[in-house]
């Protein structure tokens, strides 16, 4: 194909794209965002699939025009959701086009997607109208009044403003974590119906993370650990180094759980359910000490030694 009919193909299949996209935003404009929750998935796709095949470079132009689209289409809420969607499909896209592997591609989807749930969650609370602080202080009343005459009433000196808050973003890494697997796993299916070549993933066992992510996450943990509890110059900041805390414990963890899978199916049992509850009871139950096998984990020759053949009479 010469450079002419590359042109026509690159520019014809970017306004196609921004086509799909504003006419998502039409759509949730005009039924008063009554589908956004179902749109946050498929706004990221139109990206995805124009990075996978064009490229980056290409895809920024793209990129500009859905931002541009999102504050002429978009409430307020809108444009973050829609801004951070092109950003997670232009970089999932460019993944995809330089063949990277598709677990850490997985990964960094899942985790984008749980740093931008998180932000305007947290974040961008008071920019969109929301008050979490008003929001767990009346989760906690309903609490009391559940509890009243039951003789549990004890319980409530636990749930305190901070661990409610903890609770809180824990939930909204979860759901940023689903949201970005549903993504992926959406994206992947349409690529492959498109015939966009889709690299297979790696075995998670055989997953190195990337060691600048780990420090952070390292650092953030016990950070905010070190912190909790004290006070902060601002509501904000204090907030800001508890998502961080959450984000990077949950991290932790679950390189802990990949860590203590791998241990109960070389020394104890392959059976899939088994080990699927033995780490659910472990989170349950010892998820600090999850969080501290995840550091050996990534951070020594422990992945090593649980990859190598199991010696005879061990």
């Amino acid at each position: 194909m010469d450079n002419t009919n590359k042109n026509t193909l690159n520019i014809t299949s970017g306004a196609m794209i921004l086509a799909i996209f504003a006419l998502l935003l039409i759509v949730n404009r005009q039924t008063g965002s009554f589908f956004e929750e179902f749109f946050v998935y498929l706004l990221p796709i139109p990206m995805v699939i124009y990075a996978a095949r064009f490229n980056w470079k290409n895809g920024l132009m793209v990129f500009a025009g859905m931002v541009l689209f999102s504050f002429i289409f978009g409430t307020p809420i809108t444009i973050f959701y829609a801004s951070t969607a092109a950003l997670l499909g232009l970089i999932f896209g460019t993944f995809i086009y330089q063949k990277r592997d598709m677990t850490r591609t997985l990964f960094v989807v899942m985790g984008l997607s749980a740093v931008f749930n998180t932000v305007s969650t947290v974040a961008l609370a008071s920019v969109f109208g929301y008050n979490i602080t008003d929001e767990l202080t009346m989760m906690k009343e309903t609490l009391a009044k559940t509890l009243e005459g039951t003789g549990s009433e004890a319980i409530l000196e636990f749930y305190t403003m901070d661990f409610l808050f903890q609770i809180f973003i824990i939930s909204m890494v979860i759901m940023g974590l689903i949201q970005g697997f549903i993504i992926f796993k959406l994206s992947v299916l349409i690529l492959k119906r498109l015939r966009i070549p889709v690299r297979d993933a790696t075995p998670i066992a055989e997953y190195y993370p990337p060691l600048w992510i780990s420090g952070i996450a390292f650092i953030g943990y016990f950070y905010g650990t070190f912190t909790l509890g004290r006070n902060f110059s601002s509501e904000l900041i204090k907030n800001i180094v508890q998502s961080i805390w959450v984000c990077s414990f949950i991290y932790l963890v679950a390189f802990g759980v990949i860590a203590l899978s791998l241990v109960l199916k070389k020394y104890v049992t392959r059976n899939k359910l088994v080990v699927f509850l033995l780490c659910g009871l472990a989170y349950m139950m010892f998820s600090q000490f999850l969080a501290m096998l995840g550091v050996v984990y990534i951070f020594t020759s422990f992945h090593d030694r649980l990859l190598e053949p199991r010696e005879q009479g061990r």
